[in-house]
């Protein structure tokens, strides 16, 4: 029954992380840099959600999720050693910044203590993990080119999405109790 659960929350994170990287690029189409390289990255801030409620099997999801629409861009499928790698570090970058924040005991594995100002402490370590490994990962692979450049980029867009991304759950679970009462 639990395996179903998990294989169920990697489902879901897969298909919720491939809508909100479509959206994502639909509606910041302007401020793309590349495919997966955006000024706003709304996909991080699923990211960072799914993996504080599925741990490891959220990170599994949001792989999936990015391989997924990886080997779809023409453009990356000419090299699908490097989208395997760059969907690995999706799943991966949030687990690091939940296994970094919980060693630093920002807050306690079941959530409990999670503040806003530990929300934003790990939005911090997640965007700046995420930046640094999947530029290091295409520094690797020979996809380089400004390295400084890309990796600012990337900050700042897992940084922006996944506050887009909170603060728009946190505005509708405000919003719950007045919606349900009429």
């Amino acid at each position: 029954m639990q395996l179903q659960k998990n294989l169920w929350a990697v489902a879901m994170t897969a298909l919720a992380y491939v809508g909100l990287l479509s959206f994502n690029q639909f509606i910041f189409s302007s401020l793309n840099a590349s495919g997966f390289s955006s000024l706003v990255f709304l996909p991080s801030g699923l990211g960072l959600v799914c993996v504080l409620l599925f741990a490891e099997w959220g990170g599994m999801g949001l792989a999936l999720g990015a391989l997924l629409m990886g080997l779809g861009q023409v453009s990356y499928t000419e090299d699908p050693i490097t989208v395997l790698g760059a969907a690995v570090l999706s799943g991966l970058a949030p687990l690091l910044a939940r296994a970094l924040c919980l060693r630093f005991a920002v807050f306690e594995e079941n959530l409990q203590g999670l503040t806003a100002a530990c929300l934003l402490r790990m939005t911090v370590a997640f965007a700046a993990v995420s930046a640094l490994l999947h530029q290091v990962w295409f520094i690797a692979r020979g996809q380089g080119g400004d390295v400084w450049g890309a990796l600012a980029l990337h900050f700042t867009g897992d940084l922006l999405g996944t506050l887009v991304v909170l603060y728009s759950a946190k505005l509708v679970l405000d919003r719950l109790p007045q919606l349900s009462r009429g």
